[in-house]
């Protein structure tokens, strides 16, 4: 035995054991209750609703920009051509005669709608790579009813270029006659006016022989005349 015990034991002395002091309670006021700690907890919701979203929409390939078609723009209708003119036969008949008298040289009064010489110029253009061809008419200075640019687009792909004089009829004879010469065969268009076909019978026989056919139309077909010019070709005369 200890010492100190048996010492005790002696002296009548009891030894303590020594309390422990809990912890005491924590004390609340009646009826608070005190809320409970929450965990926070991640909500899962949201990444779940997109993961659904995702999954809801079909993957879609990535697109590539496809330019949209342009239109075509349509080419300005061009003048009727040489082939068209011959196909729908509306010279045959002035380009059959004027075939059979095989001229080296031709002058045109009044182009009328421009198609005829187009026609003329590439039937008579084979056989005669010389051929001289001279046009006269006012175009729209007078009302006329093709427009001298528009006539010359009508004249484009031809062998051979035909001479134009935008002037009147009496003058523009004068003017082919300096320019070109005496004409083997010279066309009157239906639509010159009887002044006019007055004024050109005291001047064709400038730029004519006397054997020079002159074409004109009576009631719709081409008949030819000879000139009244009095000179031949052998004795060629200056104007």
């Amino acid at each position: 035995m200890p010492l100190k015990k048996l010492w005790n034991s002696l002296r009548g002395v009891t030894p303590q054991s020594k309390v422990t002091p809990e912890a005491a309670p924590a004390t609340t006021s009646p009826g608070v209750t005190q809320p409970e700690p929450v965990a926070r907890k991640k909500s899962a919701g949201k990444p779940a609703a997109k993961a659904t979203v995702a999954a809801s929409k079909p993957a879609v390939a990535p697109q590539t920009s496809v330019p949209a078609p342009v239109a075509k723009a349509k080419p300005a209708a061009p003048a009727r051509g040489v082939l068209s003119m011959l196909s729908r036969g509306e010279h045959d008949a002035l380009v059959k005669r004027l075939t059979k008298l095989q001229p080296s040289s031709i002058l045109e009064i009044g182009v009328g709608d421009g198609s005829r010489t187009p026609a003329v110029v590439h039937a008579l253009a084979e056989t005669n790579p010389a051929l001289k061809y001279a046009v006269i008419d006012q175009f729209e200075m007078v009302g006329g009813t093709v427009k001298l640019r528009d006539f010359h687009g009508q004249l484009a792909g031809l062998a051979i270029r035909p001479s134009i004089v935008p002037e009147t009829a009496a003058r523009g004879v004068v003017t082919v006659l300096h320019r070109l010469g005496m004409m083997d065969a010279i066309i009157l268009d239906p639509s010159l006016d009887a002044e006019t076909l007055a004024e050109l019978d005291s001047v064709l026989s400038k730029v004519s022989y006397a054997d020079t056919m002159i074409l004109r139309q009576t009631n719709g077909k081409w008949q030819s005349t000879a000139s009244n010019s009095t000179t031949l070709r052998a004795t060629r005369r200056a104007a």
